[in-house]
């Protein structure tokens, strides 16, 4: 039935505007009202006294979800945000957590699904473009209304499995928690070469293909090279390993595979090993700094790391290391960058057939 949908909807669309508008509005108000779980029927007063929390402490929680403070008299609320506040509330009065803490998880959860969202409803979009030709609404309410179920079968999956990992690191270190926080880690950055150039010539979709082409490989090289991203930014991606070793690896195949591809320009990675902080799914410190320097310092389709990481890759039987220049780098002194390059032929890089 799903497959079948957009032909029917194209039809709908090309003999009837009026009712397919109508038809529009009324499938979206459907749609709403099944991802709601209800109508709205409270006020932002009536959810707090049902919680039994002070406005403000509601609004807190709305807030920290990302969303913007509606009106007093506006009745914007179901019984599932009901629920949900309850829930939450529930486990600040049952001593599980304290309040900020429900405020940086909301935060966590507010900020991940609205990138979330907007990244599958604008890759469901681009996909009706390439398969039918459309650009509008009306195939994608009607796609989601299949497939809303299974998307939110597959986030609460990969929930799971992710905090399922963390779990099992925590079960077989006693120390782990700590390492969760701060911990020696590599840092890469890998930058897309000539990305201002190419923003300002490219038109806006060709421009949006390459920054997914982009951010698509690197995130598979990435997590198959057995690192994590931790954020992507158009023309960046930075992402971490436990060792230098696994993160040459990656770099290298990154340059080698951004070299050959058709829509994404080289690339420069710069690597760095040492002490980080790792707060709200992020990365901070001297060692983020180091790398994200260090790839300022790299040519197109190469990769460069400083001395002390590479003293932690000799004798690695995939790379060589080639000194490069002294070099002055803001907030670090002098450095002399080292050129990570292949060891030849036979060289581990990752595949991602």
């Amino acid at each position: 039935m799903a497959a079948t949908r957009p032909r029917r909807l194209v039809a709908t669309v090309t003999q009837a505007g009026p009712q397919t508008s109508r038809d529009l509005r009324r499938t979206a108000a459907a749609l709403e009202l099944r991802l709601l779980g209800g109508p709205r029927r409270y006020a932002r007063r009536e959810v707090a006294k049902l919680v039994g929390v002070s406005v403000l402490s509601a609004r807190k929680l709305w807030r920290a979800l990302g969303f913007a403070n509606v009106a007093e008299q506006d009745v914007a609320f179901t019984d599932a945000d009901v629920a949900a506040l309850t829930r939450v509330v529930g486990a600040v009065r049952d001593g599980l957590i304290d309040e900020p803490t429900a405020i940086a998880l909301a935060r966590a959860v507010g900020q991940t699904t609205d990138r979330l969202v907007s990244w599958q409803v604008e890759a469901l979009l681009e996909h009706l473009r390439d398969s039918v030709g459309s650009e509008g609404s009306e195939l994608a309410v009607g796609h989601l209304v299949d497939l809303v179920d299974d998307l939110e079968q597959v986030v609460v999956y990969a929930w799971r499995r992710r905090l399922a990992a963390v779990v099992a690191r925590l079960g077989a270190d006693p120390d782990a928690g700590d390492d969760l926080q701060a911990t020696d880690l590599t840092v890469g950055f890998a930058d897309l070469v000539s990305y201002t150039r190419l923003s300002q010539r490219l038109e806006q979709r060709e421009l949006g293909q390459l920054v997914q082409r982009f951010e698509g490989l690197a995130s598979d090289v990435v997590t198959a090279g057995g690192g994590r991203v931790v954020k992507t930014v158009g023309d960046e991606v930075l992402f971490t390993t436990d060792d230098p070793g696994s993160a040459a690896v990656i770099a290298l195949s990154l340059s080698e595979l951004m070299a050959i591809d058709r829509l994404v320009p080289d690339v420069r990675v710069g690597l760095a090993h040492g002490p980080v902080l790792r707060s709200l799914g992020d990365v901070y410190g001297a060692t983020v700094n180091l790398a994200s320097r260090l790839t300022a310092l790299a040519q197109p389709g190469t990769v460069v790391t400083d001395h002390a990481t590479a003293a932690r890759l000799q004798g690695h039987p995939d790379v060589v290391l080639v000194a490069q220049r002294v070099r002055q780098v803001r907030g670090f002194g002098t450095i002399t960058p080292l050129l990570i390059a292949r060891a030849g032929p036979d060289a581990r890089l990752i595949d991602l057939d």
